[in-house]
Parts: C-alpha cells; sequence; structure tokens
C-alpha cells in the first residue's frame, strides 16, 4: 500500500493489522486448522482509489442501490447530496494522499466545535486516563461519513469475499460442546453479568463502561459483549478498541462475545483469532471456543447465537436449530430461566412487524415459549419491553455502549409493550454539550438464589437509570415485578 495513502488512512483513525501471523486454534495445545497467513490476506482492506472509481461509477448507473447499501451499512439515513459530496473528496484525497495529508495538520480542520467540558464537570470515576472531548465525531453516521465510506465500503461494494473456518459445537477440536458451567447464586452473592453491545469503537464512553467492568473485580462474574467492533471487525480494531480496554477483566470474569455484521465485514477471522488469544495465557476463566455458547447452572442460562455468519440477521442453519433447541429443552425440563442473547433484534422500534430472525425461532420463541429474557445489541439504545400474548418473552435492547447514535424519544414505538427507555443525552443537560447524541450505557442482570432477576441499566459515566425486578421464569412466564426508572 502506499505509504502516504496509508499515512492518511492512519491519520483518519485506519488500525493496522498488528501481528504477523494469524494462524488461531482452539487452544495452545491442540492442532490449529490451517489459516491464511497473514492478516491482510483475510481483514478487509481500506477503499483503494480503482475502488472508488468503481464506486462512483456504480453510484451514477444505480443511485439508489448504492443509496441503499449505505444507508443499510451505516444503519442511519443519510442524504445523496451529502454522499456525492463525501464521495468526491475522498476519491480527491486518495488521489492526492500528501495534500490531504496537510489538510488535516491544518488548524482550520483540527479546530474543535464549540463544545468543551464545564470546569466542575465530574463524576465518580473520571480519570485523565481517559480523556473527554465532547467534540469528537468519529463514527457517527454523517459526520463520519468519510471514515465509515473508506473502512467499510469496500464490504458494501463487493459483499465478504473470505470467511473464516466456522466452528461447530461437535467439532473434534472442542470437548465441551460449546456448554459451560455457570456459578450457583447463594444468598447474599447473586451472578452478576454485564450485557453490552457495539463497544468495539475505543471511544470514551466505552471505555467508561470498560473502567467500571473492572471497578467490579470479582464481584463481576461475567461479561458478554454482543457484538459490534468497528469499523469492521479488523484485527487492529479488536486489539484497539476490545482486547486492551478489556484485558484487565480476563483473570477474574468470564468474558464471552458474539458475532455481528460488522465482524463479517472482515470475514469473522479476527473474531476468532480474539476468542484463542483470550483462552491462552493459562486464563481459566476464559472458556469460549465458538461464536455460539450456553453458559448453564440449575436454575438459569444464557444461550448466546450467532446471528451473522449465515447471513445478517439470521438464524437458519439446522444444526444451530438442533443445538438450540436441545438447550432450551434441557432447561425448562429443570426449571431453569432460559436466557437468550444475540446481536440482532427480535423486532426494532418503528418496524411495523417482527424481524427476519424471530421468524426463524418463531417456533421455538413464541409457540413454544422456551425463551423467557431475550437480550439484543443492535438497536442503539437502552430500552426494555414486556412481554405479550403473541411475543411470551421480555426484551432488553443494550446496543448503546460504544457508538455514537441519535437520541431516542419517549415516542419509540414497537411491537412490544415499552417499559422503559433511555432518553437522555450523553451529557447532563446542563451542560449544553451535544445533546442531540443519545446516552450511551450497558445491563447488569443479577441472578439470585431465589431464582428471580435484577435487572439494572447504567449509563457511561455510572448512574444507574433503571432498576427491574424480574420473576417466574422457567416454570411459568416471567413477569415484571418492580421497576424504578430515574427521571
Amino acid at each position: 500500500m502506499d505509504r502516504k495513502r496509508m499515512e492518511f488512512y492512519a491519520a483518519l483513525g485506519y488500525r493496522a493489522p498488528t501481528v504477523a501471523n494469524a494462524e488461531t486454534g482452539y487452544s495452545s495445545t491442540k492442532p490449529v486448522p490451517p489459516q491464511p497467513a497473514s492478516p491482510e490476506a483475510w481483514e478487509l482492506s481500506p477503499l483503494g482509489l480503482e475502488e472508488m472509481s468503481a464506486l462512483r461509477e456504480r453510484f451514477l448507473r444505480e443511485p439508489d442501490a448504492v443509496m441503499a447499501l449505505v444507508r443499510e451499512g451505516l444503519g442511519a439515513p443519510v442524504s445523496e447530496s451529502t454522499f456525492v459530496h463525501v464521495l468526491q473528496d475522498v476519491e480527491q484525497a486518495l488521489r492526492e494522499p500528501e495534500a490531504a495529508l496537510q489538510a488535516l495538520r491544518q488548524p482550520a480542520f483540527r479546530a474543535r466545535a464549540s463544545a468543551s467540558l464545564p470546569p466542575d464537570f465530574r463524576f465518580p470515576l473520571m480519570t485523565p486516563e481517559i480523556p473527554i472531548d465532547p467534540s469528537r465525531t468519529k463514527f457517527e453516521p454523517v459526520a463520519d461519513l468519510r471514515g465509515w465510506l473508506l473502512f467499510s465500503g469496500k464490504a458494501w461494494l463487493h459483499g465478504v469475499s473470505r470467511q473464516a473456518p466456522f466452528r461447530r459445537h461437535g467439532d473434534a477440536l472442542s470437548a465441551s460442546g460449546f456448554r459451560y458451567a455457570l456459578r450457583e447464586p447463594t444468598p447474599g452473592h447473586p451472578v452478576e453479568v454485564a450485557l453490552f453491545s457495539h463497544f468495539g469503537t475505543g471511544e470514551y464512553p466505552a471505555r467508561y463502561i470498560a473502567r467500571q467492568f473492572v471497578m467490579r473485580g470479582e464481584r463481576l462474574d461475567c461479561a458478554v459483549h454482543l457484538g459490534g467492533v468497528s469499523y469492521a471487525g479488523r484485527q487492529g480494531e479488536f486489539d484497539a478498541h476490545v482486547a486492551e480496554p478489556l484485558e484487565p477483566l480476563l483473570p477474574v470474569t468470564t468474558l464471552m462475545t458474539l458475532n455481528a455484521s460488522a465482524e463479517m465485514r472482515s470475514g469473522g477471522m479476527p473474531f476468532f483469532r480474539y476468542l484463542d488469544e483470550r483462552r491462552g495465557a493459562s486464563r481459566a476463566k476464559q472458556v469460549q471456543e465458538g461464536s455460539y455458547f450456553c453458559l448453564a447452572s440449575e436454575r438459569c442460562q444464557l444461550i448466546g447465537l450467532d446471528t451473522a455468519y449465515f447471513g445478517p440477521g439470521r438464524h437458519q442453519e439446522p444444526a444451530l436449530l438442533d443445538w438450540l433447541e436441545s438447550v432450551l429443552e434441557e432447561g425448562r425440563a429443570r426449571g431453569a430461566t432460559n436466557i437468550l442473547l444475540s446481536h440482532d433484534a427480535p423486532y426494532r422500534d418503528g418496524a411495523p412487524r417482527h424481524t427476519e430472525l424471530l421468524e426463524d425461532l418463531r417456533a421455538l420463541a413464541v409457540h413454544r415459549s422456551l425463551v423467557d429474557l431475550w437480550c439484543w445489541g443492535s438497536t442503539p439504545y437502552g430500552a426494555l419491553f414486556d412481554r405479550t400474548q403473541a411475543l411470551p418473552f421480555v426484551g432488553v435492547s443494550v446496543g448503546h455502549a460504544g457508538l455514537p447514535a441519535p437520541r431516542v424519544s419517549s415516542g419509540l414505538t414497537a411491537v412490544a409493550p415499552l417499559r422503559f427507555l433511555e432518553t437522555r443525552a450523553r451529557f447532563p443537560e446542563e451542560t449544553g454539550l451535544r445533546p442531540e447524541l443519545g446516552n450511551n450505557g450497558y445491563g447488569s442482570l443479577l441472578l439470585h438464589a431465589n431464582g428471580t432477576l435484577e435487572l439494572q441499566f447504567l449509563d457511561w459515566m455510572g448512574n444507574v437509570r433503571c432498576t427491574v425486578s424480574l420473576a417466574g421464569g422457567g416454570t411459568g412466564p416471567l413477569r415484571l415485578e418492580a421497576l424504578d426508572a430515574s427521571e
């Protein structure tokens, strides 16, 4: 890759591969499946000049089709005029990377927006090690359209050309069947599980969430990332945005990660490699071998799904459906609460009907009512939805850990009754900072010895936004017993 062009990519936040050998396997003591020899061979490379020209030509021929790909990839509306302006800007920068670099270094370009923290802005976990810059616009769908175009555009243009070998629970290299033990809660010592998604940005809200996890220490039994490593699930992005901030957790907390469409832009290879890196160095807490799993105790099971490898937002693979059915049935037979975890959602706000994922799992989750609680990460806000006769499970959205997303209002509509919605802005109202951005946060699930569940929504500064008590499940419908939401 041209050196100046590479410098230009790096100046905009591109994370190049940091390892020379991509070989990986289920453990350090077993033979490994053959893998490509270098990270560059399997991860998504930035959009080059020729591909940018091809994208421009395709836009001229099929503007509606290209805009549909862009909007789907961003998950946000982008006007055609904005796209054209950025397309021209990026193509010019790739033709003259030295001039583009010089422009980036100019004070006029680096000038901050009129947004700075008030001098008295404080919260308990605030530290100078994680600086807070309210004017940052990285990963915002429109303000950072140049970054998304350069670092995800190749997948929009060509799709994914290479995929990592898929790992199945029946593979010879795995004796676990992707089923692992979850600690039994005891009176006064519940099992705590952190649920978070779209964490993989490296931005300050995500790092403050990681700081909260680390401060919990051994009290945090398990943390589950429901997927989302931006821009495209590259090795460098996993290294900098996921592995580095979560490294202090690994000796004391079981970390599980799900696959998502962003990870599949690089074919999933960095995702699988990160699983193996976690399991190395004799880390007894790190057990995950594949992209789906079941963590089970006598009274509760956490069941993670891969809704990306075989198609975005789908779960149709017969062998995986059979595995899921057997896990759900076993849990139901012993009266355990079945908690389903996925990146993609069974329903979305504003949509008049359910998603294709719910149709894939309708027999298990709806007709047979084998799912008590379904938590997902694709929708970029915190929310709690009640069960209905047509949707006999409680729904939880926790897709707001790291990505900047527009603030949502209480007018959000869904096919299930909305009981809580995170409607605050990222910064307190009195600061006047970024009122258009939604608040970042995560969910903390407590599994109690008496079989009840407690769910808290917390924001990136550690404020408790909502506390929910849930009872039943396993032997009967999971019910909302109490809800306390902050104003």
